[in-house]
């Protein structure tokens, strides 16, 4: 028995070293900045699987932001798990710069989904976002890249940016001068437990699965309370009632990134004890996090 355990997990372990590899390709491609015999063979790995890219094209079908786009998520995932896989431990200051700054490009997608997606079922918060003096706060800034994204898509709206990892703001700082949108957005080293802010906020974006426990349930009345009258939070957090190997990776995750596990219920249950009113737990599409909103009715 001992002997067919370890051939089942022998082939196991070839499917998903498959896997990995077949992900690396298509992190290569996408960026298109390979040796030509090594993008070539990645892209061969690509058919093999069913993926083929045309001529002057980084994927198929793709315009070159979107290849970007792909090319990021996939990275990111792969530097995530090296670390945990190699045995450091995992903490975002283990990761390399280029996994922070891929993990970022991958978050900065979230700003034009929640203008596109989210703004129509947050009464007035597109006007208010549209209105001059308009603030927005980043939690777990990271890189920075989320929050020059919210800047570049709403171009009325200064935003702050806060995190605790300092080698993260330096790479904000960067990526904040190198955007035409960077003078409407800060950032700054704060914990959000400690969060104050007295001129108040029009929306805050609160990533669950990148802030520890202690930080979310102490910093969470604060955020809320620097919310202007009729402001909003989203809470992304993990999504649970997939299948049982997509739950058990989004708990995974959550707990290698050293952030916080909630459900729908528990999220709805947070926003409503911190006093918010239009609570509710909003669609996502498939791979995308779980959302919760809720609206600041002073």
């Amino acid at each position: 028995m001992a002997d067919i355990a370890e051939q089942d997990l022998q082939a196991t372990i070839r499917v998903w070293d498959q896997a990995a590899w077949s992900l690396a390709a298509l992190a290569l491609t996408a960026r298109g900045d390979g040796r030509p015999e090594l993008t070539a063979a990645a892209k061969e790995l690509l058919a093999a699987a069913g993926l083929t890219a045309g001529p002057g094209m980084p994927l198929p079908g793709l315009d070159i932001a979107t290849s970007g786009q792909i090319a990021s998520q996939a990275a990111a995932a792969l530097h995530q798990a090296s670390v945990l896989a190699g045995g450091r431990g995992y903490e975002w200051g283990t990761q390399s710069d280029e996994a922070l700054v891929a993990q970022g490009r991958v978050s900065a997608q979230r700003a034009v989904s929640v203008a596109r997606f989210m703004l129509p079922m947050m009464g007035d918060l597109a006007d208010r976002l549209a209105a001059p003096g308009a603030r927005l706060l980043d939690v777990g800034t990271g890189t920075g890249a989320l929050a020059v994204a919210f800047a570049q898509v709403f171009p009325q709206v200064h935003v702050l940016g806060i995190d605790i990892l300092d080698r993260a703001l330096g790479l904000a700082r960067q990526a904040i001068a190198a955007s035409d949108a960077g003078a409407r957005v800060t950032v700054r080293k704060q914990d959000m437990a400690d969060f104050a802010d007295d001129a108040g906020f029009d929306l805050a974006w609160l990533p669950a699965p990148f802030i520890a426990e202690p930080a979310l349930h102490a910093g969470l009345p604060r955020v809320v309370a620097a919310l202007r009258p009729g402001g909003w939070l989203i809470v992304g957090h993990g999504k649970f009632g997939g299948t049982p190997t997509e739950d058990a990776l989004t708990r995974l995750k959550t707990l290698a990134y050293g952030g916080t596990l909630i459900n729908d219920a528990a999220a709805c249950q947070l926003l409503h004890k911190a006093g918010l009113t239009s609570v509710r737990t909003v669609p996502t599409p498939p791979g995308a996090p779980a959302i919760t909103i809720g609206q600041n009715p002073a």
